[in-house]
């Protein structure tokens, strides 16, 4: 007996079904997910100015940056509202510490200022200080005027610290500061023949020179080491 084929189905679907499109408002809530979830993993590292890059190819730590000094000490040439307002910047920022996941605290900004004064010596103090503390920073950061708490360990320590911080990072200096090295007698004195020259801009006024030379005496009265 010849066998009965079936008849074809002329509605039988013979491919898979299409996926239905995300409607707009699906589209853009998965994007924003993404992104977000993007955002929160990346580990990308923002990249670094040509001299950063040199820097921390020659320094594994941004302490151990050397810094010119004069007679044992680094001259600060910002005055103590230029430091009061860049360490607050560091902390309103919670910017990063290098080398840390940490975000900086006076807590953790009086640990690094103490951990530079055990590394590059400690200096002569104002008074009854005996160095940069938790205490100290947090009286200097409540100082006013523009050296009002000049007399502070968190001020010179302070200094020191953004100098470092600023060389790690590639920062140039501001024209503010590089008028202040051009008119210090320290960048014209010569230590082996005990000549200093002073800029001649700052012979309109003594005021400039008669600082320095005061500096300077303070400065050859203390016993050598």
């Amino acid at each position: 007996m010849p066998k009965v084929l079936a008849k074809k189905d002329d509605n039988a679907r013979v491919s898979p079904y299409t996926k239905p499109k995300p409607t707009k408002r699906q589209t853009s809530s998965k994007s924003n997910a993404d992104k977000e979830n993007a955002d929160a993993t990346s580990t990308t590292k923002p990249k670094l100015s040509k001299a950063a890059a040199e820097v921390q190819t020659k320094y594994s730590d941004f302490r151990d940056i050397p810094l010119d000094e004069f007679a044992g000490e680094v001259p600060c040439y910002d005055d103590a509202s230029i430091v009061r307002r860049k360490l607050s910047k560091l902390l309103t920022d919670k910017q990063i510490i290098p080398g840390t996941n940490k975000k900086w605290t006076q807590a953790g900004m009086a640990k690094e200022m103490e951990e530079l004064e055990h590394r590059m010596g400690a200096v002569e103090y104002h008074k009854n200080s005996v160095g940069p503390s938790p205490r100290s920073l947090g009286t200097f950061l409540k100082k006013n005027g523009k050296m009002g708490g000049g007399d502070s360990p968190a001020y010179y320590w302070g200094y020191v610290l953004l100098e470092k911080l600023r060389i790690w990072e590639g920062g140039k200096k501001t024209k503010a500061r590089e008028e202040a090295e051009s008119q210090s007698v320290f960048t014209l004195f010569f230590p082996r023949t005990l000549r200093f020259f002073s800029c001649a801009s700052q012979w309109n006024s003594p005021a400039p020179v008669l600082s320095n030379l005061f500096l300077l005496i303070q400065i050859f009265q203390r016993p050598c080491p």
